[in-house]
């Protein structure tokens, strides 16, 4: 009786062990930002709105608001274009264009080179 108990102990550790294990086994690449994620069918995603909005944005951040940066936007996807002088700016451009409602994608083919003004269609 006493072996008996211990054998359905064991099994109750190991199978609440295995359950504990497996809780834990998403991979980083699996978790999807909110923002990644398609829109629902239908959605109308106002591009030129969208692009005047990381306008704004690039314009109300002093570390990028003299920056020759060209902004183009359609159907939510948003691309980059022209000369940034340092990488944390670039990065920091890209943050932006991310962070504004409606982008769905940001390809960045930002330069590192001289600066301008902010320029955006």
């Amino acid at each position: 009786m006493n072996d008996g108990c211990r054998c359905r102990k064991l099994i109750l550790a190991m199978a609440l062990m295995s359950a504990i294990a497996a809780t834990g086994c998403t991979k980083p690449e699996e978790k999807v930002h909110e923002s990644w994620i398609t829109p629902p069918e239908g959605a109308a995603i106002d591009d030129t709105s969208l692009a005047s909005s990381i306008h704004a944005a690039l314009r109300a951040d002093p570390s990028v608001s003299n920056l020759n940066v060209k902004i183009e936007a359609s159907n939510g996807e948003i691309l980059l274009s022209g000369y940034v002088n340092s990488q944390e700016q670039m990065d920091r451009v890209v943050m932006l264009a991310w962070m504004a409602e409606g982008a769905r994608k940001v390809e960045n083919k930002l330069t590192l080179g001289s600066g301008g003004t902010v320029e955006d269609d």
